[in-house]
């Protein structure tokens, strides 16, 4: 009896100190959007991370990035939502204003990776005017072509370096009696990134050096115009096109339905993996080729002011810009450009040609400036004035005096 109640005892005191230890863990909410939702990279980072912290437990959710930024604007100021997210770095005026951003200068200053990243690659968490820093650097992009180079050597056609040379190229691959067509416009959820790519390569721009709103002038309008003739007046793109997404665009790529597709290198492993050597890469043709431009922005993470657990947030978000995690990430099917200098210097990003190609886009890459505004035109008002104006239903000048109009007022 004596035996086995000690027994019971010790049973009882293991599983006391089993249920303290876990209820001392400090549970950390991350919330992030996926261009690839079937990739498992990041669930492997999440668990890689809570075993090497066992006094941390970050528990993650994925949210369409369709719906990512309105989802997590009314969570946080609702008092509710994660304690750190991904974010992209033209949402930080919006949720700066609102008072939700934590300023993370204090934990950057004790970080050790902080000197590994590239150094101009911090504007990118930074608000003009305003001291601190509020977004940790760790993947960005900049906007690039996919095109088929099989069926460009089979038409006798070179990659095309203008805008000319694109909507040739276009006309030429385009067959709509066998479904076939130039290009995979974007209309649709997330399309902003790709028409801001074609526009400042055509030499719009959003504001001018002195910060004015320029999206509606001359010159914008004509490009604008330029990009919903190759839906309207050319139809070099599907039917579809005015609601297709991300998943659409790259699904009518892969199926062999379009020729060209404007995206990142994080779709990279995908292509490779469907086509291998039938398909290239390119920058953004331009409409003047001593003049080049495309989009860039970065993917960074955030750690909101309504948190409770800051630290322990910091500590998993600049895990994941540490070397080993950013390298596995950058590798992954949802890698894009890495921000250490460590990981960038590695042969596998300087000799991939869509590594490559980017790399160079980030000489001359323009990125949304951080309005507050800017998050509300790329969630509603974008999607809303494209879709109608590849639909005929307002002009190109009217469609960008909407753009201006939300950007100069945020709502």
């Amino acid at each position: 009896m004596r035996k086995s109640s000690v027994a019971l005892t010790v049973v009882a005191l293991v599983l006391f100190l089993l249920a303290s230890t876990a209820a001392a863990k400090t549970r950390v909410t991350y919330w992030l959007w996926l261009d690839d939702p079937t990739d498992t990279t990041v669930q492997e980072l999440v668990e890689e991370f809570n075993r090497l912290h066992p006094d941390i437990e970050v528990v993650t959710e994925t949210i369409p990035l369709a719906n990512y930024y309105d989802q997590l604007l009314m969570a946080i100021s609702g008092g509710g939502g994660p304690d750190a997210a991904r974010f992209k770095d033209w949402w930080l005026g919006a949720f700066y204003d609102a008072d939700l951003l934590e300023d993370l200068s204090p934990y950057i200053a004790n970080w050790p990776g902080a000197d590994d990243v590239v150094p101009n690659l911090w504007n990118t968490g930074m608000i003009p005017g305003v001291d601190g820093i509020f977004m940790l650097p760790h993947q960005y992009i900049t906007f690039y072509l996919y095109y088929r180079a099989d069926w460009f050597a089979e038409a006798g056609l070179n990659p095309p370096r203008t805008f000319d040379e694109f909507l040739e190229a276009a006309l030429k691959l385009t067959d709509p009696a066998n479904n076939r067509y130039g290009f995979g416009l974007r209309g649709g959820a997330g399309g902003q990134d790709q028409w801001l790519a074609f526009m400042v390569a055509g030499g719009a721009r959003i504001v001018d050096e002195a910060g004015n709103i320029v999206i509606n002038s001359p010159k914008a309008v004509e490009v604008n115009q330029w990009y919903i003739d190759l839906y309207r007046k050319h139809q070099v793109a599907p039917p579809s096109a005015p609601t297709d997404a991300y998943a659409q665009v790259v699904g009518a790529f892969q199926a062999g339905n379009t020729a060209m597709m404007a995206h990142h290198v994080g779709s990279s492993v995908m292509m490779t993996d469907v086509f291998g050597d039938n398909v290239g890469v390119l920058p953004i043709p331009a409409a003047d080729p001593e003049n080049p431009a495309t989009m860039g922005t970065m993917s960074g993470n955030v750690v909101f002011s309504t948190s409770d657990v800051k630290d322990a947030a910091f500590k998993f978000i600049s895990w994941l810009s540490e070397h080993e995690a950013m390298d596995k990430w950058s590798k992954s099917r949802q890698g894009q450009l890495p921000v250490l200098q460590s990981v960038a210097e590695q042969d596998y990003y300087t000799q991939n040609e869509f590594f490559r190609v980017s790399l160079e886009g980030g000489n001359y890459a323009i990125v949304w400036p951080p309005l507050p505004g800017t998050g509300y035109v790329a969630s509603y008002v974008w999607q809303n004035t494209m879709q109608r104006a590849l639909l005929g239903e307002i002009t190109s000048q009217q469609m960008l005096d909407e753009i201006a109009k939300a950007l100069r007022e945020g709502n």
